[in-house]
């Protein structure tokens, strides 16, 4: 049984999809592999220990909620774009910041993407933030 097909019944009745360091793994964008499932969800933040794994549960807000793509059957993952940004956005929010020593960007990576997802942040300061930090990011990572 896949990991992140798991994300969406511990999320319940609220939606969830694999986001954050577990999807950026996937899509090959770092190299270490999170030991935790990350998830964004509308459910609260917390953690869950299953017989498959630990899953971070990470709250968005509702107009943050989107850019994945998958099935019930597959499980639902982040874009790498959407990825990026929920581990930035995230991290800024709480007061810290994310680093990614060795960040590669698939050929396809959208910097549009990322700026749209930027715009949906409700706080200028915040929005301000994830901005300067996700610039940073993308400056910095191989593509």
């Amino acid at each position: 049984m896949r990991r992140r097909v798991v994300a969406p019944f511990l999320t319940a009745p609220f939606p969830g999809y694999v986001s954050f360091w577990s999807a950026l793994a996937h899509h090959g964008m770092i190299e270490q592999i999170p030991r935790q499932v990350s998830v964004a969800s509308l459910a609260r933040a917390r953690r869950i220990a299953t017989t498959v794994g630990v899953y971070e549960v990470h709250h968005l807000a509702p107009g943050l909620f989107d850019g994945f793509h998958g099935s019930e059957e597959s499980g639902y993952l982040a874009t790498p774009e959407k990825a990026l940004f929920d581990t930035v956005y995230v991290r800024a929010a709480a007061g810290s910041r994310a680093f990614f020593p060795e960040l590669t960007l698939p050929r396809d990576f959208d910097d549009g993407q990322v700026r749209e997802w930027i715009g949906r942040i409700e706080s200028a300061r915040l929005r301000t933030l994830v901005s300067r930090r996700l610039r940073e990011a993308l400056r910095q990572a191989s593509r």
